[in-house]
């Protein structure tokens, strides 16, 4: 159930709802495990499912803050290829360097192929009633146009904004700016009249909380994105629910009651 007020959120007063993408609408960890698992790499990985999350989400972030502008299926696919390192998964004979630069390289092209949580595209759909839908994503275009025609096929977006577009990786403070700046440029929407929806911590409700933009946690019980240990206090967020049918419940019963 959600705790903190929803009542906090004007509801008839926003025009435009951002959303992450991956994490968020699509199961972006099941995407990883499943697709890491698939290749040559899969049998010297962990098997315990949170220590193989917070591995990875170590080395995709370094590469993100090392290298702003490489596509999103790159960064994941050079984590990866440093975690093997750091598994010594060539160091042991355990598979050559160039069956690892492989199973990597294959391992980013899934990213487009990550399932939708189930609750997604119903709840996109009866929230497109009542606003803007706008994703920011730090998935390059090429991944997320195959998210796009495929797992949210159903699903409807007014624009979209991209850290391939950007030129750098959310948490930079340069994503939301663009987010704020656009949505005033393209919608004529200000930043009073946003809500970000998310299930990051780290990604998304810490910039949101920096910008003053009013945000929604949607805690799909993951491991990446952040320590939840007191996350309301430390990100600001207006309302926690946890998957997005249940905020679009509350935005549908709002506007019924307006």
């Amino acid at each position: 159930m959600a705790f903190s007020s929803a009542a906090t959120i004007t509801w008839s007063r926003i025009k435009a709802m951002s959303f992450d993408i991956y994490g968020t609408l699509i199961d972006w960890e099941g995407g990883i495990d499943s697709s890491a698992r698939g290749t040559a790499l899969g049998p010297y990985l962990p098997r315990d499912h949170r220590q193989l999350m917070l591995d990875i989400e170590k080395h995709d972030t370094a590469v993100q803050k090392e290298h702003p502008t490489m596509l999103q299926r790159d960064v994941i696919a050079e984590g990866l290829k440093r975690y093997a390192k750091e598994l010594r998964i060539v160091e042991d004979g355990k598979l050559s360097q160039a069956e690892v630069d492989k199973a990597c390289k294959q391992y980013g092209g899934k990213i487009g192929e990550y399932p939708a949580f189930p609750d997604t595209v119903a709840a996109i759909q009866r929230l497109a009633k009542h606003y803007k839908l706008i994703p920011l994503t730090n998935v390059d275009n090429e991944s997320f146009s195959r998210t796009l025609s495929g797992p949210l096929s159903g699903c409807k977006f007014d624009a979209y904004y991209t850290a391939e577009d950007i030129g750098s990786y959310k948490p930079d403070l340069k994503n939301f700016h663009y987010l704020l700046d656009h949505l005033k440029k393209d919608f004529d929407v200000e930043q009073a009249d946003i809500c970000h929806v998310a299930q990051s911590l780290f990604h998304d409700h810490g910039p949101a909380r920096d910008m003053h933009i009013q945000s929604v946690w949607v805690d799909r019980q993951g491991f990446m994105g952040g320590e939840v240990e007191n996350a309301q206090d430390r990100f600001a967020y207006q309302l926690r629910v946890e998957n997005l049918g249940e905020l679009a419940q509350i935005v549908d019963k709002a506007f019924e009651a307006s």
